[in-house]
């Protein structure tokens, strides 16, 4: 009986706790000026100020920082005279928040939540914030040689807010580099790679990368056949370039490359199907329909 009683009074003083606990969270974030007065007390101090009043805390410091960061995005929840909650919408100061980026990945540059929070917020619309995240992006990928996200990440920003394939292809290859890199990183980098006019640079890059892979791996036959098909392209492409220099125009189907002498037969498509060069002279191993296609539509994918 006493045990019980004993259990149930603990009980109570936890769930007292926590309720108080929780009221006091919501009561700070309900006063705006509570968290930003906070966090510019970091956004004050320069990097070099805090690694040295860190110490060998750095990596808790950093780790400070972000949740700090994280305490002033999201949803806030102000009181209303009825004694509920209602959201407001928050106004950033997304100067102070990316400098606070900064900041934490200055005193612990392999800390992973730093990048990840900062690629959720930074480059999207109201901070708008490209070219800093990159920054910070760039930072992770010295920082941890062992992680595939951060290129995989900045390869995401270069086709999605640059529209630059063929800066995302590479990006995506190097990704693919990494140790236990998922396999379609590598099919995927060589697409956009090619997509961008890097045909050549995806082709280097896929050797390099199948030179370090077992026959057996998952993935590895796939590979070889995207190899091929890019080395079949890069024929092309080189015959296409000479029939437009020798008779000042695009060739209009790829046969012509035969016909005209330049090449001796078209090369074989591991895929099993016909290469396809499309009306802006954009040669596809992957899509025989892309001439009728390609007028008037936007070319998706190689």
């Amino acid at each position: 009986m006493q045990l019980f009683l004993r259990q149930g009074l603990l009980f109570l003083t936890l769930l007292c706790f926590y309720a108080a606990s929780y009221n006091a969270l919501l009561n700070y974030r309900s006063t705006p000026s509570n968290i930003a007065q906070h966090s510019r007390r970091w956004a004050s101090l320069p990097p070099l100020v805090l690694q040295a009043l860190a110490g060998e805390f750095k990596g808790l410091l950093a780790d400070l920082i972000v949740l700090d960061i994280g305490a002033q995005l999201g949803t806030e929840l102000v009181r209303d005279p009825s004694g509920g909650f209602r959201t407001v919408k928050k106004q950033y100061d997304w100067q102070n928040i990316s400098h606070l980026f900064f900041t934490s990945q200055a005193l612990d540059p392999s800390f992973q939540q730093t990048y990840i929070l900062a690629q959720g917020w930074l480059p999207w619309e109201p901070a708008g914030m490209l070219a800093e995240t990159e920054k910070i992006l760039t930072t992770a990928t010295k920082n941890r040689p062992w992680d595939w996200q951060p290129n995989h990440t900045l390869g995401f920003n270069a086709y999605y807010f640059s529209n630059n394939p063929g800066k995302a292809g590479k990006l995506f290859l190097a990704a693919a580099n990494t140790p236990k890199a998922p396999p379609f990183l590598a099919i995927l980098g060589a697409r956009l790679a090619q997509k961008g006019g890097e045909t050549e640079t995806a082709i280097v890059i896929m050797k390099s990368m199948l030179a370090d892979k077992a026959h057996d791996e998952p993935g590895y036959n796939d590979m070889v056949d995207r190899l091929h098909a890019l080395e079949g392209i890069l024929i092309l492409e080189r015959a296409s370039q000479q029939y437009e220099k020798s008779f000042e125009q695009k060739p209009t189907s790829l046969e012509q490359l035969v016909t005209s002498g330049i090449l001796a037969a078209l090369p074989e498509n591991p895929y099993n199907l016909p290469y396809c060069i499309d009306t802006e002279g954009v040669i596809y191993f992957d899509n025989p329909q892309c001439r009728a296609s390609s007028t008037g539509t936007e070319k998706t994918s190689r």
